[in-house]
């Protein structure tokens, strides 16, 4: 199912504290997938993720642009994530650090006891070079929350 995102004014913090807005993008919602499917493909870039929250988890993310199919896919795994309470999920998101860009890659799945981040979008991403895991109260707001993970992705 295709999602626009829209023009959305937020707050993260990659670094340093930054005002960051979303950008129009037609967006499909992550999809489930076969793990065995997405590591057999090759991938342009990659980034291992390390725990900015002060715990043990780390991950690993990939990405590839299909300029025949003119589609951007990311596949990330989490190892060591702590449960979640009371609703709290966690989300993946992409960034462009210039101009400054942010656009969520959706929830996590559970599968086979591993996290797993999944998402795919028409046009080219490959410029938000930059994955932040976080984990998010169930409160209804868009806005990233506290961050766990983050790595760039380079190839």
């Amino acid at each position: 199912m295709k999602l626009v995102i829209t023009t959305l004014s937020i707050s993260l913090i990659v670094l340093t504290a930054c005002s960051l807005k979303t950008a129009s993008e037609n967006i499909h919602e992550p999809e489930p997938s076969h793990e065995s499917e997405l590591i057999s493909e090759e991938y342009e870039y990659t980034a291992s993720l390390k725990d900015v929250s002060g715990g043990e988890s780390y991950g690993e993310a990939s990405a590839k642009f299909d300029a025949e199919i003119n589609t951007y896919m990311l596949h990330a795994t989490f190892t060591n994530l702590p449960a979640t309470e009371n609703g709290d999920f966690y989300e993946g998101w992409i960034v462009r650090k210039s101009p400054t860009s942010v656009l969520s890659t959706g929830k996590t799945e559970l599968i086979d006891g591993t996290h797993t981040n999944t998402f795919t979008a028409d046009g080219d991403l490959r410029d938000h070079d930059f994955y932040v895991l976080t984990l998010e109260p169930n409160d209804g707001d868009p806005a990233p929350d506290k961050h766990i993970l983050e790595g760039t992705l380079t190839k």
